[in-house]
């Protein structure tokens, strides 16, 4: 919903690109009333923040005249913003009050037991801002994490690969340490490399890096294959360790130890 309101209620707000999430669900019940959910993701505290959150509740509430849902989620555990706006003045008085959530709030041994796709990206959240120094720390968590996400069953594969990539850019790594997190999902996967193709719309990056690295090495074996069999037919006709060295640019050792496999 929020594409027709957005020009109408940020625009005052200069430099932010990434928009506040506005939707339509149904409840639990099945009842069939139609909300707005307004959720808020913050990450530090923000002058007039209530003031802001109850601009957008009466805006919304005017254009479609419908019961909301206000929800504040912040990722910083050391916010102190407030979850009420309150007004007075001369016998005029407002209180508007919203939910408002801290994601380090969350006990992370249930969210780890829960099999909901929620509880994965509060645990990447958490693990963001416990990791901020400790890059190896993160890695660690990044991979069980991926691992626990794309384990998880009766779940839309297309629900699976965004959470899938949300945990990849949320939890970003150096690149050396990146590309080791790839090689050790490569062999923490080996015999289930059909889960790869499940995915339509494009890999998340350490996938697709698994992948990628899957195509690297099979160009690579069949290389070494190719070169074994020259070198193969140059035993047999007699030439030397040295001279197969030069012409093939591999180091003698090396010429000697596919002799001896050859053997």
């Amino acid at each position: 919903m929020q594409q027709e309101l957005f020009k109408e209620i940020i625009e005052h707000r200069q430099g932010r690109k990434i928009a506040d999430q506005i939707a339509k669900v149904h409840l639990k019940s099945g009842k069939e009333q139609w909300i707005l959910v307004h959720t808020e993701i913050q990450a530090g505290d923000e002058v007039h923040f209530a003031k802001r959150m109850f601009e957008y509740f009466y805006r919304i509430r005017d254009r479609y005249g419908k019961k909301i849902v206000a929800i504040a989620i912040f990722t910083d555990k050391g916010t102190k913003s407030t979850n009420r706006y309150h007004e007075k003045y001369y016998g005029t008085e407002l209180m508007y009050t919203f939910n408002k959530f801290v994601v380090s709030d969350f006990d992370e041994e249930e969210l780890k037991k829960s099999t909901k796709l929620l509880s994965k990206a509060l645990l990447a959240s958490l693990y963001l801002n416990r990791t901020k120094n400790e890059m190896s720390l993160r890695s660690a968590y990044k991979r069980t994490l991926l691992r626990e996400v794309w384990s998880l069953e009766n779940v839309e594969k297309t629900e699976v690969n965004a959470l899938l990539y949300f945990i990849d850019y949320l939890l970003k790594l150096p690149r050396a340490m990146t590309e080791q997190l790839i090689r050790d999902v490569k062999v923490e996967i080996k015999g289930e490399e059909e889960m790869l193709h499940q995915y339509k719309g494009g890999l998340p990056p350490t996938l697709a890096g698994v992948l990628e690295l899957e195509r690297q090495e099979g160009i690579e074996l069949g290389i070494e294959r190719g070169m074994k069999q020259i070198i193969f037919g140059l035993f047999e006709k007699g030439a030397e360790d040295e001279w197969i060295a030069e012409v093939s640019k591999l180091p003698v050792t090396k010429i000697k130890e596919i002799r001896k496999e050859l053997k």
